[in-house]
């Protein structure tokens, strides 16, 4: 979290100026879910926002730092629908903590679908740039899941011989290709239903026969 200290803004102990400016957010995170990290336009991005450049200079230092600052926003934007909806991490073990997970995701896209957009297209994004988030924030989504791996074993949900590497990269597999398995048009009661189906694969694997 070292970087994340020197976000110009986050160093002088001031607030997200995306919190601040509603058209500057609303142009970056249309502007960065329409557009790769390098093809996102500043011009554009401060155009859209009604901002010169020497406003824009004044809260960040450069594209990167509005990106990183993006990611904050939306960050929050998450624990906020966790706390309104009581989508909990204390759960009652893995696959419920999975399931809430599935359902912050629902929540999300239905305040604002260029949230998910926005989020896949990180995991795009070129090696460089990925980096930068890394280093700012840390690799959020596999530290959590190593602790939810960690804990399962620890419960007895996971077999404690499991290399915990090994699951959580399965894990991220099947993330990464849910998109993929879940048609736009399906109702948030279909999505869950295809999550329990993941959940299953998790749980029972796919080997051996059925009797």
């Amino acid at each position: 979290m070292s970087e994340s200290l020197n976000l110009k803004w986050l160093k002088a102990g001031a607030k997200n100026p995306l919190e601040e400016s509603p058209a500057l957010y609303d142009a970056a995170l249309s502007a960065f879910a329409e557009h790769s990290f390098q093809e996102a336009s500043l011009n554009d991005i401060l155009k859209a926002a009604g901002m010169n450049k020497g406003s824009f200079y004044y809260r960040f230092r450069d594209k990167m730092e509005l990106y990183l600052s993006l990611l904050y926003r939306v960050g929050m934007e998450k624990m906020q629908l966790f706390e309104l909806h009581g989508v909990s991490r204390n759960s009652e073990g893995f696959f419920d903590e999975f399931r809430n997970m599935a359902h912050l995701g629902l929540l999300l896209a239905k305040k604002d679908p260029r949230f998910v957009v926005f989020s896949r297209r990180i995991l795009q994004e070129e090696a460089q740039v990925r980096e930068r988030v890394i280093a700012c924030f840390g690799d959020m989504r596999s530290e959590l899941l190593t602790d939810m791996v960690e804990r399962a074993k620890a419960s007895g949900e996971f077999r404690k011989s499991l290399p915990t590497d090994t699951a959580v990269f399965v894990i991220e597999t099947l993330l990464n290709h849910l998109d993929s398995l879940i048609p736009v048009e399906w109702s948030d009661e279909h999505i869950l239903s295809a999550v329990d189906q993941l959940l299953d694969v998790i749980r029972f694997g796919i080997g051996g026969s059925e009797a």
